[in-house]
C-alpha cells in the first residue's frame, strides 16, 4: 500500500473517508485489515505510543474498527451534504454532537515542547482516537472554506481532499496518482485523433 494514500485528504476525518479507494480497478478498504488500520491511525497521529501495544489485542482492535466504520459513514454523510448543499443538515450536526458528547476524557498539559498546550486524553483508546477524528471535523469547519473541500476530478477516483493551494484550483487528490494519469490519457487521446 502506498503510504501517501493514508493522509492524502488532509484532516483525519477526510482521510477516514478515503480508507475506501480504487487501486488497479479494485476497491480497497483499509479498515478491512487490522495492520492497515493500525498504520492508518499512526499516519494520522491518532494513537499514542502507549496505545499501540494495547491495540494488539484482537477484541479491542475489532471494536475500534467497528467504531471507525460507523464514523466513516458519518464522515461520508458530511461530505455528501457539503457537495450537495454547501452546509450540514440539522440531523447531521446532531449526529456529530452526539458523537462528541459520548466521548470521555480529561484535559492535560502537554509540556514536551517549549510551549505549553492543553490536550485531550481519552479515558479509553477508542475515546482518544474518536476525539482526534471529531476534533478534525470541527477544526476543518472552523478554519476551512467549504469550497476547498473537494472530490478528485479523475473519473476513476473517489478520494476527497482539502485544497490548500494558494490559488484554490487544485483538481486532483494527488498529481502523482490522478493528475498525471488524466493528463497522459488526454494526451494519448489527442494523439490518436490525429
Amino acid at each position: 500500500m502506498d503510504k501517501s494514500i493514508l493522509t492524502l485528504g488532509g484532516p483525519s476525518w477526510i482521510n477516514l473517508v478515503n480508507t475506501i479507494y480504487i487501486s488497479n480497478k479494485q476497491e480497497i478498504d483499509i479498515l478491512a485489515n487490522a495492520s492497515s488500520v493500525l498504520q492508518w491511525m499512526k499516519e494520522n497521529n491518532l494513537v499514542r505510543e502507549s496505545d499501540v501495544l494495547a491495540l494488539e489485542k484482537k477484541k479491542l482492535l475489532d471494536s475500534l474498527i467497528v467504531e471507525l466504520q460507523s464514523t466513516r459513514t458519518l464522515c461520508n454523510t458530511i461530505l455528501s451534504e457539503i457537495e450537495q448543499n454547501r452546509k450540514l443538515s440539522l440531523r447531521t450536526t446532531n449526529k456529530i454532537k452526539s458523537a462528541v458528547e459520548k466521548l470521555q476524557g480529561s484535559l492535560t498539559i502537554n509540556s514536551e515542547s517549549e510551549k505549553l498546550k492543553i490536550t485531550f486524553q481519552g479515558k479509553t483508546i477508542e475515546d482518544h482516537i474518536m476525539y482526534g477524528i471529531m476534533d478534525s471535523i470541527i477544526n476543518t469547519f472552523e478554519n476551512t472554506s467549504l469550497e476547498r473541500i473537494r472530490k478528485c476530478n479523475h473519473e476513476e477516483c473517489r478520494l476527497y481532499f482539502v485544497d490548500t493551494s494558494k490559488a484554490g484550483k487544485r483538481r486532483w487528490c494527488s498529481m502523482e496518482l490522478c493528475g498525471n494519469r488524466k493528463k497522459a490519457a488526454e494526451f494519448y487521446s489527442k494523439k490518436k485523433k490525429k
